[in-house]
């Protein structure tokens, strides 16, 4: 029996100056492509998930709902972009937890980089929530933008595996014909048979149409 993909990594129009397409072309997209659900994970906030699961319920395509944050690492003074998909209800409250914590601490018209959550907060409201390892930005990019400072990618995911538990973590792959994005999938296979991870296939969607 052939199983269908799954989007796992969408963003929307209200990831500003990264998605480009509203919720509802997203799931008809989807629909278009058979896909029986799909994950709307816009950066820092919910924005899009009304709308996202509302056209998906209208179309028979199971929504699922999460969200990409700017998390400071615990180990330098960097960041890095953790997706984290909604597993419960108490998952959904916990994102939204973080989200408001994050939000609350920075002024109004905040810089990138300057809206971020905590390693310990992230800790805190880890319930309910599954963590991928991201794209280019997130943490276990080869290198740190700006910097000469390398992340260890192998302590990194021990880290994420102590705060989100073993099962809830997956090392996520994404493939755009990019020669830095190939190694980096190298370097996460080869990581996630160490440790044992579940290996996870997405696009990191940011349009439903190439036009």
């Amino acid at each position: 029996m052939t199983q269908s993909y799954i989007e796992l990594h969408t963003r929307s129009a209200f990831s500003f100056l990264e998605g480009a397409s509203v919720p509802e072309d997203l799931i008809a997209a989807g629909l278009a492509l058979e896909m029986p659900a799909m994950a709307l994970l816009d950066r820092d906030g919910v924005y899009g998930a009304p709308r996202f699961h509302l056209a998906g319920k209208k179309n028979g395509i199971k929504a699922h709902i999460g969200a990409e944050l700017k998390v400071s690492d615990p180990n330098s003074k960097t960041f890095f972009t953790l997706p984290l998909l909604v597993q419960s209800r108490a998952g959904y409250q916990n994102l939204c937890r973080l989200i408001t914590l994050m939000k609350l601490r920075v002024p109004k018209h905040a810089k990138p980089g300057e809206c971020a959550v905590s390693p310990d907060e992230l800790a805190m409201y880890a319930q309910g929530l599954i963590c991928l390892t991201g794209s280019e930005d997130g943490p276990l990019s080869i290198e740190q933008t700006g910097t000469q400072e390398k992340r260890d990618a192998k302590q990194m995911v021990e880290w994420l595996l102590n705060v989100f538990d073993k099962g809830n973590v997956y090392a996520e792959l994404q493939r755009h014909f990019d020669r830095a994005e190939e190694a980096r999938n190298q370097k996460v296979v080869e990581l996630a048979r160490q440790l044992k991870l579940p290996l996870l296939a997405t696009n990191g969607v940011c349009h439903a149409t190439p036009a």
